[in-house]
């Protein structure tokens, strides 16, 4: 009978042991495949700050020859200068429909909603302010199309202050940045530390 309890108690002990090493190694594994995730992110990130930087860019500088464009229409009109303005078409650089592939290995979901708005927002203005009103000049269907399209591009851009959401956008892309460095720092300097 003793002999009955003492493989009974030994076996209990054995399956709890047993259990806790292995729960250890599943929650080890975890942190580890989570680690691997986070730091997979580094190099998404890191292009897409290079081409919302190159986005800020040339959203500043179209920005900027559109005033120039509207400031001369003024003085055009202030002098009664006649010519039919065409609502510019400028030259910008068009979005590349590869770069949604660089938002698949992003954690952050917020952050992945704000930067799926900025590359929509953008590949949309960068093909419309592209436009050239002159390829048709026969078709008034056309003309008047391209020119709603323009407007409303612009309208956008400016009402909704789409330059200040792109800057918050790319800052929150340094801090995450940062924070995956930190984190990859701390993950490699811990083994230093047990020894």
């Amino acid at each position: 009978m003793l002999s009955f309890w003492g493989n009974y108690t030994g076996g209990i002990i054995s399956a709890f042991v047993a259990y806790f090493i292995a729960n250890s190694q599943i929650e080890k594994q975890r942190l580890i495949n989570e680690h691997e995730r986070t730091i997979a992110q580094l190099p998404s990130l890191m292009r897409i700050r290079i081409e919302l930087d190159k986005y800020i860019l040339e959203l500043i500088r179209v920005n900027q020859e559109r005033d120039v464009f509207v400031l001369t229409e003024k003085v055009k009109a202030d002098f009664n200068i006649e010519g039919v303005p065409d609502l510019g078409r400028f030259t910008i650089l068009l979005f590349k429909e590869e770069n949604y592939s660089l938002l698949e290995k992003i954690e952050n979901d917020d952050l992945h909603i704000k930067l799926i708005r900025c590359f929509e927002f953008y590949d949309d203005f960068s093909k419309t302010i592209s436009l050239d009103m002159n390829s048709n000049k026969e078709d008034n269907f056309f003309q008047m199309q391209t020119i709603s399209k323009k407007e409303i591009a612009w309208r956008s851009f400016l009402e909704e202050d789409k330059l200040s959401f792109f800057q918050s956008v790319l800052k929150e892309v340094y801090e995450e940045i940062a924070t995956i460095q930190e984190k990859k720092k701390k993950h490699l300097e811990k083994p230093q530390r047990k020894r």
